[in-house]
């Protein structure tokens, strides 16, 4: 009996360290790096059609975010033979699934160098082994809050139009003309790109307080500021939008202008995470699964917010 355990044991320790070369193992980073997508999928479903390149292109996404995470890792791990099978081949999957989609939409290409500095700053990190750093966090989340402006604009703008025939030029940035081959910045894009990077680099921040720099001043401090500043900004965004440059019944400015109720809701209850659980790990310890936990309701939150923000 004691032998038929043993082999159970192992059986499923082979099988979970397995997984673990092949899976990334974090639900916090798989939301972190899918959730902006999907929200930019969402709102160019709802402003324009459901598009099969916008639903293309998350795939290619998702496949990138694999291709990083084994490849970091075989970085991480000295060019050990135990992680290059897993990164050679996502890499080959990303690339059977990403060439045709590039050969049918070639102005994605003009996004590329940005993605293409951000992941060789990803790599870096990894390589130097600094990739719990927070610059390195920093990277990731600049790099999935970019994804939105591209999804949403095969969306709304649709795939089509990325030949040239253009139904939504007033989500765009420049004025009149339909969509070109490259897909455009737009004003949700926009309003999604600095969300995100805002929202996912405050829970860096506040994972931060809460495990590797649990007890660090400095960290919290800064912690609290970035969320303070958050609230700042969703009940500012508005009238900020307007000043900027964007006229009052702007896409930009009306998004933000109607979802603001929610916008200010969301803040506030970032902030109180941020404040409520360092203090309290204080007084007794919280496991760093509970914080998993409390990090996961609050990215649900934050990515409702999202929807608010562009669905409004």
């Amino acid at each position: 009996m004691s032998n038929t355990g043993s082999s159970r044991r192992g059986v499923r320790a082979t099988v979970k360290s397995t997984v673990r070369r092949w899976v990334p193992d974090q639900p916090g980073a798989w939301v972190m790096a899918t959730a902006p997508a999907l929200a930019g999928l969402v709102a160019g479903t709802e402003y324009g059609r459901p598009t099969v390149a916008a639903f293309w292109l998350l795939i290619c996404w998702i496949l990138c975010y694999c291709v990083q995470f084994t490849v970091a890792r075989w970085l991480k791990s000295g060019f050990s033979r135990r992680y290059r099978g897993p990164a050679l081949v996502y890499c080959a999957v990303l690339a059977a699934t990403g060439v045709p989609f590039v050969a049918l939409h070639p102005g994605v290409l003009a996004w590329a160098p940005a993605f293409a500095a951000l992941a060789v700053a990803s790599f870096v990190a990894a390589y130097r082994r600094r990739e719990r750093s927070l610059w390195s966090n920093g990277v990731a989340v600049v790099a999935s809050g970019l994804m939105p402006s591209l999804t949403f604009a095969y969306g709304a703008l649709g795939a089509d139009d990325a030949a040239g025939v253009g139904h939504a030029a007033s989500f765009s940035f420049t004025s009149g003309g339909p969509m070109s081959s490259i897909p455009p910045l737009t004003a949700v894009g926009t309003a999604l790109f600095l969300y995100f990077v805002v929202t996912q680099f405050g829970s860096v921040l506040f994972v931060k307080t809460m495990i590797r720099e649990r007890g660090s001043r400095a960290y919290l401090i800064a912690s609290w500021i970035w969320h303070a500043a958050l609230v700042v900004w969703a009940v500012m965004a508005p009238v900020v939008a307007r000043i900027g440059g964007f006229g009052r019944e702007s896409p930009l400015a009306s998004a933000i202008g109607q979802a603001g109720p929610w916008l200010v809701v969301v803040a506030v209850l970032l902030l109180a995470r941020a404040v409520v659980f360092p203090m309290l790990a204080r007084f007794r310890p919280i496991r760093p699964l509970v914080t998993g936990a409390v990090e996961g309701v609050s990215s649900i939150v934050a990515f409702a917010g999202a929807l608010g923000l562009t669905l409004a």
